[in-house]
């Protein structure tokens, strides 16, 4: 990533100031005095770039006064009706773009970015704009997104990371240029300090894992979603196991073979069911065939009807067994209906997804058209700006035969859509409940029809007690068999669904055996190893005082320096630690830790250092070869310390830097930090905004 050119553009009334400069690809140093604006320009800077969350705040509600409230100039106080900047960058494919964002304007809003093709500050480029939404819904997510065009544009590809709630996001640019934008006010209290809070697990460690091109995304990624699939997996297994479980005890049945939780390795041909009978078991085939026998023994014995029967009984019998015939066969159809309806709802769903989805597009592309349709957009009045021409306003393609729908119509007639989808799903659903009442229903007049039954066979064998047993019998085996053979075959049933389970997680175990117990793989240790050499080489470079070099050690958990399993950070002593410290002699542990200004020359060496280890030939890391440092020579920082890190920063050719600094307001001290650095040198006046003569 090449900064090409800024630029400050605010409008005061009829008077015009601003800020410009362009930059090289090396380093850049911005000097002005502790009054002059820097932090204003930096800050603007990354503004520019969506980038206002390491600031603090989104929008314009980031930015300093000068730029949105009002301008200071010559005792007085010139208040701001129109402000916006634009920067140009160039990507590793040597495309140009400009990028303009309003601060202040009655015409456009500050979460819309217009994006020129082309150099338009450098060269004075003029071409049609694209217009990409920041900092409102899903601009990280959305092709209409200005975060969305910026990775692509940048080719960064952004890992997908877990959120705290185990939602898979993706690792936001905002949380990226932390690691290598550090501005003044925060910038330097920690590592990577402001980094913003998007509820990403470990954040630091992710960014530092992506810029040095490790691999833990994709294995993460992988076991995240096997953990997944385990978890679905018992899930499922237990609901099986439970309904398994509950039909079989309805019966008196046990089940065997069957472990209670998940296997991987279930031979399903050992799923059985045992009736346990005056202490003895019987498998469900035998036990089924006992019933039957039993059932024939008790047909010979009532081969013929006992003398008197009366013969209206027998045509009732006979009726009731036909009645009985066709409520088993409307309760098979009410059965299957249920599940045509469900299988309906979930089609249904389908379909009520794809209309919200793209109803959800349309009203992004709504937005922009909203921020973006105020005076001076010719586009969102559905106008060329070089033609002056119509422009379909659809998302259609252009080779679609048919009319075509405006967005505003297109939003109304697929709101209409969802509206009407959802007047459906309620009615699907109500199918379902007429269906399960039905269901229901005909499942107790089932019961009821043989309770009748059993009861006109009782009055048909009336006279003779051993009858009247005989047919209860013949009834409750026939109840009882029905039953049996219904659970047999819904045993082969669940058996399968077992096996299916098991086999699926067998899979799971065996990709996750591919990947080792370890976080990092051997040459993401590589990596690490070489980060970390770099990083001692800088702090030595930098002079880092307040412990050894060579007891420095990095906690491979957090990625952090630490001494003594203590990490490297500045401690605030009180006045009597302080005292105590002075007479007690130096000593190469953390006792002491580290000085301001050495903390300091620590984050330099963080920063710099994933840069080195991205861009070194045996790593393909993902670093973008920028560094902004805003007043880096915190705590009255030796000028050569400052010497080593500017020659480090413009000894890398295809690293750019912008420095913004005061130096103290010392010409002495910034001649000792600068000598014999081959640097853009970019000075400021007592402002950095001033009035503009020729716009």
């Amino acid at each position: 990533m090449y900064i090409r050119s800024f630029r400050i553009r605010i409008e005061c009334g009829n008077e015009k100031f601003g800020f410009s400069a362009n930059f090289s690809r090396g380093l850049n140093i911005l000097r002005g005095s502790n009054s002059s604006g820097k932090s204003t320009i930096v800050n603007s800077l990354l503004y520019s770039l969506g980038m206002e969350e390491l600031v603090g705040g989104k929008n314009e509600n980031a930015l300093q006064y000068a730029v949105k409230s009002y301008v200071e100039h010559e005792g007085e106080k010139h208040f701001i009706t129109e402000s916006d900047v634009a920067i140009e960058i160039e990507n590793q494919r040597g495309k140009i773009i400009t990028i303009i964002r309003t601060i202040k304007s009655a015409n456009y809003s500050s979460k819309l970015a217009r994006i020129i093709n082309g150099p338009a500050l450098t060269e004075n480029f003029e071409g049609p704009c694209e217009y990409k939404f920041i900092h409102d819904g899903y601009s990280a997510v959305y092709e209409e997104g200005f975060f969305t065009f910026l990775e692509k544009f940048l080719g960064l590809n952004l890992p997908e990371v877990y959120d705290s709630s185990g939602k898979k996001v993706k690792l936001y640019l905002q949380a990226v240029f932390a690691a290598f934008a550090v501005e003044q006010k925060r910038g330097w209290t920690d590592y990577i300090a402001n980094i913003p809070f998007y509820s990403v697990r470990d954040a630091r460690i992710k960014v530092v894992e992506y810029l040095l091109g490790t691999n833990v995304f994709e294995q993460q990624a992988i076991k995240s979603e096997l953990d997944i699939e385990s978890e679905k997996l018992n899930d499922e297994w237990n609901s099986l196991f439970k309904r398994a479980s509950i039909e079989a005890r309805e019966l008196g049945l046990k089940l065997d073979g069957l472990p209670t939780r998940i296997t991987s390795d279930l031979n399903s041909k050992n799923i059985t069911a045992e009736k346990i009978v005056d202490g003895k078991n019987h498998t469900l085939p035998a036990f089924i065939a006992s019933l039957k026998r039993r059932h024939e023994q008790l047909e010979r014995q009532i081969t013929e009807l006992p003398d008197g029967t009366d013969k209206k009984i027998i045509e009732e019998i006979e009726t009731k067994t036909s009645e009985i015939n066709n409520l088993a066969f409307n309760y098979e159809n009410a059965l299957s209906n249920l599940s045509i309806h469900k299988a309906t709802l979930s089609n249904h769903n389908l379909i009520a997804k794809q209309a919200e989805d793209e109803l959800a597009r349309n009203q992004v592309a709504q937005k922009l058209k909203k921020y973006g349709a105020e005076l001076g957009i010719e586009t969102a009045n559905d106008s060329c700006p070089t033609c002056h021409q119509h422009i379909e306003d659809s998302l259609s393609s252009l080779n679609y035969p048919g009319s075509k729908m405006d967005i505003d119509t297109n939003i109304r007639y697929l709101d209409s859509q969802t509206k009407m989808l959802a007047k459906q799903e309620a009615g699907i659903k109500l199918n379902i409940q007429e269906s399960e009442f039905s269901v229901k229903d005909l499942g107790c007049r089932l019961e009821r029809a043989r309770s009748i039954l059993m009861a006109l066979r009782s009055d048909a064998s009336r006279g003779t007690t051993v009858s009247r047993a005989i047919l209860k019998q013949q009834l409750y085996i026939d109840i009882e068999l029905e039953k049996i053979e219904k659970f047999s075959n819904h045993l082969e049933s669940f058996a399968s669904e077992f096996l299916q389970l098991s086999e699926i997680l067998k899979r799971n175990q065996a990709v996750r055996s591919t990947l080792g117990g370890d976080k990092y793989s051997a040459e993401d240790i590589s990596k690490i190893s070489l980060f970390i050499r770099m990083f001692r080489a800088n702090a030595g470079t930098f002079d880092y005082q307040s412990a050894p070099i060579n007891d420095i050690e990095f906690d491979l958990h957090t990625l952090l320096p630490y001494l003594a399993k203590i990490e490297l950070r500045e401690i605030i002593d009180t006045p009597a630690e302080k005292e105590e410290k002075e007479i007690r002699p130096k000593a190469g542990d953390m006792a002491q830790n580290s000085s301001a200004s050495d903390f300091v020359r620590l984050i330099w060496s963080y920063i710099i250092s994933l840069y080195q280890t991205s861009a070194h030939p045996t790593v393909n890391g993902n670093h973008p070869g920028l560094i902004i440092f805003d007043e880096p020579g915190q705590h009255s920082m030796a000028t050569k310390s400052q010497l080593a890190l500017f020659q480090m920063l413009a000894s890398y050719p295809g690293l750019q830097t912008i420095i913004a600094a005061s130096f103290d307001d010392s010409d002495a001290a910034f001649k000792e930090s600068t000598t014999g650095v081959d640097f853009k040198y970019i000075r400021l006046g007592e402002k950095c905004i001033t009035p503009i003569v020729n716009d």
